[in-house]
């Protein structure tokens, strides 16, 4: 079977980042609460312009590429509720003969859409789930083997040549991000699954506007004269004042403390908002309690790395895009202590299908190292790669080195000294697991950091 068709939302370069046409198959109704038909996009969305019609890219979006290709992204569209991909397929694969005729390869291949997939956007810093699929079956997880041993392949079996539209409904990007990913699936060599980067829809950021309280008249302290010839009795009633509109920010506080003794710690709390690539404050937790103060503007989502000497980095969203009212919202960060000899997954570091080039979606996982590493500049680390045990020995090694000094190479970037960082890469010789599907091996998928010193 050819390399999976790893379904990650950055789209394959055949195809139109926004067309806001009909979808060529799928159902009529989005399921949003109420009855929207496809056309209505979220309100205040701009129309489509030229530069997003079939067949043309945005100026600054960059063309999106599949990790197969035989997907084609038809349309990216936003609903008050949704983000919806709708997909193209086509089995690409040949019917193989030997030389007497008989059919050696049939071609067929296997698809099906696993829930676990994500839109990642922000560097890496937002996530967005997935909802629900029209037009393919889900991914059940269960494994099936017929009287002979013989894995039975679940979903839809397609025939060479034939294509399968499908649409995919995902949680709602956050105002302003408008390059996204798709990731589906990772590394898989015996199954199709998709993955796409570089996607683009127009979502553009709200425009947070302040509207200072209207001023409260008086309460007059004696009852209204009354109209001449009325002799007394009831009196007007005054009208009730309007309620004067919420403040323009609210607070964030919170604790910060040792993850394993509860203590307070002194941390540094860089927040932005998720739509940016720059920072937009920093504050302080108090040495003596641990606790910390935001005050952020409503209608908007933050993204935040926290970080203190001698503790592993934290990251996290604070979401106040539908927050009413005048409340305080208390989020409190725990910090996981360092020590030499410890091994820390880096968990969300993303690669091209079966390559090193580093996505940018892996940027706030390895953020928090290179914090860390500022934090403690007495730190050193090595960068340690693994692949899953399917595949060429040889090339799974040569695979897993360089991806590490693509992660290197990040670190250096921003501001790491090369002295701090080793590399090395082990390929499929250092597996968790050895059973069990493609799915139950993927944690051998991995990129590690062992500190060296501190």
């Amino acid at each position: 079977m050819r390399p999976h068709v790893f379904l990650l939302l950055a789209l394959t370069g055949l195809v139109s980042a926004c067309n806001f046409g009909s979808y060529p198959s799928g159902g009529s109704q989005y399921p949003s609460g109420g009855q929207q038909s496809p056309d209505d996009t979220y309100p205040g969305s701009p129309s489509p312009a030229p530069s997003q019609q079939p067949g043309n890219y945005p100026p600054s979006s960059g063309r999106s590429r599949s990790a197969d290709p035989g997907v084609v992204v038809n349309d990216i569209r936003l609903t008050r509720d949704y983000t919806i991909l709708n997909l193209t397929f086509t089995n690409k694969n040949q019917v193989q003969r030997d030389q007497y005729g008989r059919v050696v390869r049939d071609g067929k291949e296997f698809i099906e859409f696993d829930p676990a997939g994500q839109l990642v956007a922000a560097n890496g810093a937002r996530k967005f789930n997935f909802v629900r699929v029209e037009g393919i079956p889900l991914k059940s997880g269960q494994v099936r083997y017929d009287q002979r041993g013989q894995r039975i392949m679940e979903g839809m079996t397609t025939s060479p040549g034939q294509q399968v539209t499908f649409t995919l409904y995902f949680e709602r990007l956050d105002r302003g991000l408008e390059n996204f990913d798709l990731f589906e699936c990772n590394d898989y060599d015996q199954i199709v699954c998709w993955n796409i980067y570089n996607l683009y829809v127009a979502n553009p950021a709200d425009v947070v506007v302040y509207n200072p309280p209207t001023p409260v008249p008086p309460k007059p302290s004696s009852p209204l004269p009354q109209p001449s010839g009325q002799s007394g009795g009831e009196t007007r009633a005054e009208p009730a004042p309007k309620p004067a509109p919420a403040p323009a920010t609210l607070a964030v506080t919170g604790v910060v403390s040792d993850a394993k003794t509860k203590r307070p710690v002194t941390a540094t709390i860089n927040y932005q908002l998720s739509a940016s690539k720059k920072s937009v404050d920093s504050v302080q937790s108090f040495a003596s309690t641990g606790a910390y103060r935001l005050t952020l503007l409503r209608g908007q989502v933050y993204t935040y790395i926290a970080s203190a000497r001698g503790y592993q980095s934290a990251n996290g969203v604070v979401d106040v895009s539908k927050v009413t009212g005048s409340q305080t919202i208390t989020r409190n960060i725990e910090l996981t202590p360092l020590a030499v000899g410890d091994k820390i997954t880096l968990k969300n570091v993303y690669f091209e299908m079966s390559k090193s080039d580093l996505l940018s979606a892996s940027y706030a996982e390895l953020d928090k190292l290179v914090a860390m590493m500022h934090d403690n500049p007495n730190m050193a680390i090595r960068l340690e790669g693994h692949t899953d045990i399917i595949g060429d020995h040889a090339k799974n090694l040569q695979l897993s080195q360089d991806r590490v000094l693509a992660c290197e190479r990040y670190l250096v970037q921003k501001g790491i000294d090369t002295d701090r960082i080793q590399t090395i890469g082990y390929g499929d010789t250092r597996p968790i697991t050895t059973k069990g599907t493609d799915e139950d091996r993927k944690i051998n998928r991995r990129v590690e950091f062992d500190i060296l010193t501190l």
